[in-house]
């Protein structure tokens, strides 16, 4: 299947979000921003790349909204607080740096149970200490639904990795398991305490911190970002990026037994994985090989960048190309993260 950018919208100046999109807005709000000169790489990638005196450092925000992102009944206050701090070291992660200051907002309603905001709070503080990161301060404010916005700070590598490297020829690769998340949340949507595997997946999202210092070091990777809504979306941003096309091998996407028993789709449109979607060069992959052992998960080939002009191809095991439906999570598209 080879997908097609959508053309403009008709009468943009009253056209409400929803008839944007996501990513058109994102366009045309970054036509509003200013420069720094301490700003080396501004927005596109999942981190800003600040040059601070000798020393590089990633920028990152992020936000989970209550009826958008989750529901209070799928997983506990420790747990949430630990995903919100999870989906930033993501983005961390996916550019191979080090988390290292963490500022929290949260916005809740009055009803909420104390006992909760601190709960959450604790989550935070919990998963920052892990990765070596400390909450320096935040803010708290009312509101008619939880949501839980963190900024974090990380230490960049000496060669941050972005989403612009892959060129034609260049390998598709992808970190762990696709698809498990989206499954996780259709338990959860059927059963709020569903203790599944897949459930669990989706309550407490693994950024690949240790993946992702470890192909920036090595250089094995020549573009990278994290999969947080869904595996063609994601590659489409990427596709952008770098201004290449891709192929992938529906027969290689890594996906659990329950993935490929109840819907192997999941693995393409499903989001919220935060697995590594990296580019890799030819003159890499013997590199990546030595680096496997040292990754803290599985990394696997699924594909190869393109000429442009040959859009997103999904081959299946016969190389025949195929096509399937809705192609992942867009923000104003839907009511809430549809990964059903």
């Amino acid at each position: 299947m080879t997908r097609q950018r959508r053309a403009p919208a008709r009468g943009a100046a009253g056209a409400s979000l929803a008839d944007v999109g996501e990513d058109r807005l994102i366009a045309e709000l970054l036509r509003g921003l200013g420069a720094s000169p301490l700003v080396e790489v501004g927005p596109g990638d999942d981190c800003a790349v600040l040059r601070l005196g000798a020393s590089r450092w990633l920028w990152t925000t992020d936000a989970q909204i209550e009826g958008t992102h989750f529901e209070r009944s799928w997983l506990s206050a420790v747990q949430l607080g630990r995903r919100a701090y999870a989906v930033n070291a993501s983005d961390i992660a996916a550019m191979g740096g080090t988390p290292r200051l963490c500022s929290v907002s949260i916005a809740a309603p009055a009803s909420l149970p104390r006992r909760d905001l601190v709960a959450i709070e604790k989550g935070i503080v919990a998963a920052a200490a892990q990765d070596g990161a400390v909450v320096v301060g935040g803010n708290l404010a009312r509101a008619s639904e939880l949501s839980i916005s963190i900024g974090l700070l990380g230490e960049a590598p000496r060669q941050p990795l972005l989403r612009s490297g892959a060129r034609a020829g260049h390998a598709i690769y992808v970190t762990g398991a696709l698809g498990g998340a989206a499954l996780g949340l259709a338990h959860l949507e059927r059963n709020p305490r569903s203790r599944s595997a897949a459930a669990r997946r989706f309550r407490e999202p693994s950024p690949r911190l240790t993946a992702g210092r470890a192909l920036a070091s090595a250089r094995a990777a020549s573009a990278a970002m994290d999969l947080s809504d869904g595996l063609m979306v994601d590659l489409d941003r990427m596709c952008a990026a770098s201004d290449v096309g891709a192929r992938i091998e529906l027969a290689a996407l890594p996906m659990s037994a329950d993935v490929r028993k109840r819907d192997p789709t999941l693995a393409l449109q499903g989001g919220e994985d935060y697995e590594l979607l990296c580019a890799v060069s030819p003159r890499q992959e013997s590199t990546l090989s030595r680096l496997q052992r040292e990754l803290d998960c599985p990394i696997t080939r699924i594909g190869e960048f393109t000429e442009p002009a040959s859009g997103i191809v999904l081959a299946d095991v016969h190389g025949r190309e195929c096509a399937i439906g809705r192609l992942g999570f867009e923000h104003f598209a839907q009511r809430r993260r549809p990964r059903r």
